[in-house]
């Protein structure tokens, strides 16, 4: 089974693209890019804001935009949009499985394959997919004891 690449080796990866792309590496992207690679709850630009403020009080609301859009358009990170919540942002771009708890808001990643791969779904109807999202939306193991107790 494939092991999952740690913090340390998504942010050199994410830190070498954006140098390969020519795009400077300030302190602002560089604390971004640091706390993308470690928090894999899908933060959304408030909470990195807020987290990234605790070391960079300056740091302004249109740089974590900025930062997270240019991520984006890049492929480095995925923007997760809701109608009912703010948009949230995943360092995982693979195809993947979101499990969203609809109580707390909660997003984690599910630990399996995406049910079809676009080979399969290109010969099954002759539509030729780019992207997909997929997601459970349910209540994580947290607030279901809060429910029951």
């Amino acid at each position: 089974m494939k092991r999952s690449p740690t913090p340390r080796e998504i942010e050199a990866v994410l830190r070498k693209r954006l140098r390969e792309k020519g795009y400077k590496l300030t302190s602002q992207r560089l604390a971004i890019i640091s706390l993308l690679s470690k928090d894999l709850t899908h933060p959304g630009a408030a909470d990195i804001l807020k987290k990234i403020r605790k070391s960079l009080p300056h740091v302004s609301v249109s740089t974590v935009y900025y930062t997270l859009d240019m991520l984006k358009r890049e492929g480095l990170i995925q923007e997760l949009e809701f109608y009912d919540q703010d948009n949230r942002y995943d360092i995982n771009v693979s195809n993947h499985i979101n499990l969203i708890c609809k109580n707390c808001g909660k997003i984690e990643d599910f630990p399996g394959k995406q049910p079809y791969t676009y080979a399969q779904v290109r010969q099954k109807t002759d539509f030729q997919p780019l992207g997909m999202r997929y997601e459970y939306y349910g209540y994580c193991k947290s607030c279901r004891r809060k429910r029951a107790g």
